[in-house]
């Protein structure tokens, strides 16, 4: 097991590396002035353009400017945002709130999603079933960003439910619950179909209709066989959402104004803050990269027959 870590941790490296390459190169080789719009509506002065371009390396070849950045990146320096504040100071602020909203989002979509599947797949092809089919079906075909304006007009303003927006920094789970299930209700199409599918799948199975012969009842072959089986692709597609999810809190965290590392990234872009886009969404790799171990590590305990040597 040790050794599998150690080899997933060194494949991680060209990981980060092409992400953080294909980051930077779309960021600071966009067409353009870098400097426009750092000064307000005045230009700004020959010094402060001078001093700006020699902070960022911006007269330095492309691969010389990355080669500078991973260099500082592996000193644990995410560089500086156009105001001199360390990106990594941001990112200590907004992570907490951001973590908040994407584990909500998660425990949404892991109950209600595996609990519809394993209903519709234990009822397959009764009312319930086609109504979940439908239902998931029209969330998987409608933008997050519709399904979020629609939760704040209904939900927000007609019956006053949930707050329409975030207005506090340390925001409370009764004000990200609503960005939580919006967040989620993508994803919980998704795993009650996947969850839906493998249960079917593995009730059809040679060894639980052997257990239900040997005397198991219905409701422990179901529960000890068919269903911790139908639980691996489902636990594996919830781990890699999660990093899924943070990407997505980018939009999410836009529309309900809040101040987590989604909607710091969606204010760096409009600014063209490169150092605090590449430094944020580097962060946001290395811990997409860091569940997706811990995802295939949850493999064996999930089913011991699965091997890390």
């Amino acid at each position: 097991m040790g050794t599998y870590i150690v080899r997933r941790i060194l494949q991680m490296i060209p990981v980060i590396l092409g992400a953080t390459f294909l980051i930077f190169a779309m960021v600071f080789a966009l067409p353009g002035d870098p400097v426009a719009g750092k000064c307000g509506e005045r230009p700004c002065s020959a010094a402060y353009r001078a001093a700006f371009i020699e902070k960022y390396n911006l007269d330095d070849p492309l691969p010389v400017q990355y080669g500078k950045y991973v260099i500082n990146l592996a000193k644990g320096d995410l560089g500086t945002t156009s105001s001199d504040i360390p990106v990594a100071d941001q990112l200590k602020l907004r992570v907490p709130v951001t973590a908040k909203l994407a584990f909500m989002a998660i425990l949404i979509e892991a109950v209600i999603g595996i609990l519809a599947g394993v209903v519709t797949g234990i009822r397959k092809g009764g009312f319930l079933d086609n109504l979940v089919l439908v239902s998931t079906l029209v969330l998987i075909s409608i933008p997050i960003f519709v399904i979020g304006n629609v939760a704040q007009l209904y939900l927000g303003v007609k019956f006053g439910l949930f707050p329409v927006t975030v207005t506090s920094a340390n925001p409370s789970f009764y004000e990200l619950l609503l960005p939580a299930l919006v967040l989620g209700s993508l994803s919980v199409a998704y795993v009650a179909r996947l969850m839906r599918t493998n249960l079917v799948e593995n009730l059809r199975s040679d060894y639980v209709r052997t257990a239900i012969s040997k005397g198991l009842t219905k409701r422990r072959a179901y529960g000890l066989h068919a269903l911790r089986n139908s639980l691996i692709p489902v636990v594996t597609f919830i781990g890699f959402d999660f990093g899924a999810l943070l990407g997505g809190a980018v939009v999410t965290e836009g529309i309900f104004n809040i101040p987590g590392v989604g909607g710091y990234i969606f204010r760096a872009i409009r600014v063209r803050d490169g150092a605090s886009v590449v430094g944020s969404v580097t962060f946001l790799v290395i811990v997409y990269l860091i569940v997706n171990l811990l995802v295939d590590l949850l493999y064996g305990l999930l089913d011991p027959r699965i091997s890390h040597d």
